[in-house]
C-alpha cells in the first residue's frame, strides 16, 4: 500500500509539472512579439553600426503584422543577420518569457588603420581581425602606409592570417605596428609607419625628421633603442642637426647630419 501511494504521489508530481509547463507554454506562445530590446556595446559614441538601421532590419525580420506570435518569430534568421554585420565581434538574439526579443551586439574595436599602395584601406583590432572601413568614422588611430599589397575587404571581416593575406604585405606591417603599440614610449610618439618596400620609416609626434627603424627584425630591440636615443637627446639643440635617424644596425645608432651642417 506504502509502495501504491509512492507511486502515486510521483505520478502526480510528474503530471502537475507537465500541466504547468505545458500551460505556461501556451501562455507564451498565446501572444505576440511585445518588443525588441537592442544593446549595442562600443567604446565610441560614433562607432561603425547604425543601431537605428540595425534596429529597422530586425523588425523587418520578425515581421510582427504577420507573425501574430512568438513561435513564429524567425530568431535564427535575426542571429544570421546579426553575424553579417561585419563589424559586430558578438551578437546574439534570443525572446524571453515575457515575449522580448533581446538582441546584443558588441562593436569592434580597431587599433589601427592600413592603407595599400591604391590608395585603399583597412581597420585591424589588436587581435588581428581585418575589418572594412566605412565613411564618415574618422577614427584616431596609428596609420599604415606605404608600398603595401595587399585586397582591402569590403563586405565582411577576416583575420590578417586568413588565406587572403598570407602572402600579402599586410601580416608584415601588423606585426610591426603591434610591437610599436606594446611598446609605452613609441604608442605615445609614433603616429604613422611607412614601408618603402625594404624598409619601415616612422613618422614621430616630437621630433620633425626621419626615423628609418628598417627591416621587421628585432623590432622590440630596435624600439628600445630609439626610446634610449630620444630620451637622451630630450632637450637637446644637436636633435636640430640632424635630418635622419637610422635604427636598422645592430647596437649603433647612425645619425645623418643636416647638409647646411658641419
Amino acid at each position: 500500500m506504502k509502495k501504491f501511494l509512492k507511486i502515486s504521489v510521483w505520478v502526480l508530481t510528474i503530471a502537475a509539472i507537465a500541466c504547468l509547463w505545458y500551460f505556461t507554454r501556451q501562455e507564451h506562445i498565446a501572444h505576440p512579439l511585445k518588443r525588441v530590446d537592442m544593446t549595442l556595446i562600443r567604446t565610441d559614441n560614433h562607432g561603425f553600426i547604425d543601431s537605428v538601421e540595425v534596429y529597422n532590419n530586425i523588425m523587418k525580420i520578425c515581421d510582427t503584422v504577420n507573425n501574430t506570435d512568438v513561435t513564429m518569430i524567425p530568431v535564427d534568421s535575426v542571429r544570421n543577420y546579426l553575424k553579417s554585420i561585419p563589424w559586430a565581434v558578438y551578437s546574439d538574439a534570443n525572446i524571453t518569457l515575457d515575449e522580448v526579443l533581446v538582441v546584443q551586439i558588441v562593436e569592434c574595436q580597431p587599433v589601427m588603420r592600413v592603407y595599400n599602395k591604391k590608395g585603399q584601406s583597412v581597420y585591424i583590432d589588436e587581435d588581428g581581425i581585418v575589418y572594412p572601413v566605412k565613411s564618415g568614422n574618422p577614427l584616431h588611430l596609428l596609420i599604415g602606409s606605404g608600398i603595401l599589397d595587399f585586397k582591402a575587404v569590403t563586405q565582411k571581416s577576416v583575420s590578417v592570417y586568413d588565406e587572403m593575406y598570407r602572402n600579402s604585405d599586410l601580416p608584415k606591417i601588423y606585426e610591426v605596428m603591434r610591437e610599436i603599440q606594446n611598446n609605452s614610449y613609441s604608442n605615445c610618439c609614433v603616429k604613422q609607419v611607412y614601408y618603402d618596400g625594404k624598409e619601415y620609416e616612422l613618422v614621430m609626434n616630437n621630433v620633425d625628421m626621419k626615423v628609418v627603424l628598417g627591416n621587421g627584425v628585432n623590432v622590440d630591440v630596435k624600439l628600445r633603442n630609439l626610446q634610449y636615443f630620444f630620451e637622451r637627446m630630450q632637450g637637446s639643440p644637436d636633435l636640430k642637426d640632424y635630418c635622419k635617424i637610422n635604427f636598422n644596425f645592430e647596437n649603433q645608432v647612425v645619425c645623418t647630419r643636416n647638409k647646411n651642417k658641419k
